[in-house]
């Protein structure tokens, strides 16, 4: 026979849930009501509560995530502050809609032509233009970059908007040549075809990650957000590096499409192609 202690036990471990989203244990390390907050948020954005959704309560939050009252409230009043969630009394805390964002589109048919455009429609701001270590993780990758490189950091908006954070890794002679006022506006390819060997190749890779401590300020995203990466690696006609250059972009405000298309040719061993818009 179950003994009561048992039974008090299973109790108390089935806590009712609110509908729209089930969430994750609350840790340590990080401030309670942050680790709160990122959940609540997080549910907010990939649409587990929908606009106009409702939130659990204060009293379910509690129960589920055995945080205090107090915690509950400073997670829910930082959406609040933001404009995330609306809290009637005596209804609820409601999911605000939010107005859909303006937001850029890169075509992988005409990356560079695209590139050049955006420039004409944006903004962006110097953040570095120095002499600085390179990442380990980037020398392995291009060796040619050398133990130091030129770094160029620009965080770039749409409407007033942040919308990409990029970074440029430049041979040290090549950068040099580089005047800060060439980068007001212009794309780092465009500036590094005025400076001597023309880029001719550019590999490409897309990856996701999560936003750091700088990603987070400049782009104006919680912290472990998750981003869009963009590396490219450019390659003069024989062969040597001109620039490694990576991007985490939001993905609520810039995306990257192709489109592919099918070779009407019966056994061509190019079945599918990037069709050009």
């Amino acid at each position: 026979m179950p003994s009561r202690t048992a039974n008090r036990s299973n109790t108390k471990s089935r806590q009712p849930r609110a509908a729209g989203f089930v969430g994750q244990r609350i840790g340590s390390g990080v401030a309670r009501y942050y680790q709160l907050y990122e959940l609540l948020s997080n549910a907010l954005n990939d649409g587990s509560i929908p606009a106009g959704g409702t939130l659990p309560s204060e009293p379910q939050l509690v129960a589920r995530y055995r945080v205090s009252r107090t915690t509950v409230r400073r997670a829910l009043a930082r959406l609040a502050q933001e404009d995330r969630i609306v809290r009637r009394r005596g209804s609820g805390t409601f999911a605000r809609q939010i107005r859909e964002p303006a937001r850029l589109y890169l075509n992988l048919d005409s990356f560079y032509t695209d590139v050049s455009a955006m420039a004409a429609e944006t903004s962006l701001s110097i953040l570095r233009f120095e002499q600085a270590p390179v990442p380990a993780a980037l020398r392995e990758l291009q060796p040619q970059v050398g133990a130091r490189a030129f770094v160029i950091q620009r965080v770039h908006r749409y409407q007033g908007a942040p919308y990409q954070l990029s970074t440029a890794y430049i041979p040290a002679p090549i950068g040099q040549q580089i005047h800060r006022s060439s980068l007001a506006r212009a794309p780092v390819l465009t500036v590094l075809d005025q400076t001597g060997s023309r880029t001719v190749t550019t590999e490409h890779a897309t990856s996701a990650v999560a936003a750091d401590a700088v990603a987070s300020r400049r782009l104006d995203v919680s912290l472990g957000t998750p981003l869009l990466r963009l590396r490219a690696v450019m390659l003069d006609g024989r062969g040597r590096l001109r620039a490694i250059q990576e991007s985490v972009c939001r993905p609520d405000r810039f995306r990257v499409r192709a489109m592919l298309e099918r070779n009407p040719t019966p056994g061509s061993h190019t079945p599918w192609s990037l069709k050009r818009r």
